[in-house]
């Protein structure tokens, strides 16, 4: 099997928020090429997507095993290790990564990631701060940056960010739902103490406890995408079943019944859809 297309097929998956088909497409081709350390990299982002919090570091040690210095296999262990609450693995991890490809602005945003996640909004603002400059073409770090300056109680600069990233990407996910989550937490800020404390509510919010895994966004809505898939597979069995009974002649079906199916098949393929949470992104 060629490796490319493989890969290739998974990025697609991922990029649609299936991530779920992409571990399972991956997962025999790690047992067959266990060297191949770009598997790892997306069989991580796959089980991170999923909330497989345990199943991502074995992904992301494998690749960093292979591949100890590389930036991508540091970036993807870091990433795991805020998931699992290891700050201090995870900040050195992305902090290895940003030495060793400097001018790679999503490193810069990882590094800023993991300091959320482990609660120094400050350093990770100061951390974007130039690199927001210069990587104005990054939605997802604008993203990061807008986060790390709300919850040091800088709401207008954040909003700012924010907007970048939606100059650079209008449908970004993440941008979108930060956006409202600004909205949500700013109703109860009246005055200078009231801001502060909804500053810091906003950052414990990103932070990560050890020992404690933090929720997948989009989570409900990917359960609500999987029911309503297999529902349209029943659905479609259905009437697959009853046009073969109307076929054969052992059963007189009423056209309601064949209206119904198809609208119901219709309703429960347009929820698929919709609900899907698109891929903001986990690193």
């Amino acid at each position: 099997m060629r490796t490319e297309p493989l890969l290739a097929e998974a990025d697609a998956l991922l990029a649609r928020g299936r991530a779920q088909h992409a571990e399972r497409l991956l997962t025999p081709f790690v047992v067959r090429e266990p060297e191949n350390v770009g598997a790892w990299h997306r069989m991580t982002r796959a089980r991170l997507d999923l909330g497989d919090t345990a199943g991502a570091l074995l992904a992301a040690r494998a690749a960093w095993n292979l591949d100890p210095h590389g930036a991508e296999s540091l970036l993807w262990l870091s990433a795991a290790r805020s998931r699992a609450g290891d700050h201090a693995e995870a900040l050195a991890a992305a902090a290895a990564a940003c030495r060793e490809d400097p001018g790679n602005p999503r490193l810069h945003n990882r590094l800023a990631r993991a300091q959320l996640a482990a609660g120094l909004p400050g350093e990770a603002a100061e951390n974007l701060r130039c690199v927001a400059d210069l990587a104005g073409y990054d939605a997802d770090l604008q993203v990061t940056y807008g986060q790390a300056l709300f919850a040091i109680g800088r709401p207008l600069s954040a909003r700012e960010a924010i907007g970048r990233a939606l100059t650079i990407d209008s449908g970004h996910a993440g941008a979108r739902a930060t956006l409202r989550t600004f909205a949500k937490v700013m109703r109860t800020a009246v005055d200078a103490a009231s801001l502060a404390r909804a500053a810091d509510e906003f950052g414990e919010s990103l932070r990560i406890h050890p020992g404690r895994t933090a929720r997948r966004a989009g989570a409900g809505r990917d359960a609500l995408a999987h029911v309503a898939r297999v529902s349209l597979v029943w659905f479609l069995v259905a009437l697959a079943a009853v046009g073969a009974v109307q076929a054969a002649g052992l059963l007189t079906v009423p056209f309601s019944l064949y209206l119904t199916l198809i609208c119901a098949a219709g309703v429960a393929g347009c929820v698929s859809a919709v609900a899907r949470p698109p891929s903001a992104g986990v690193a």
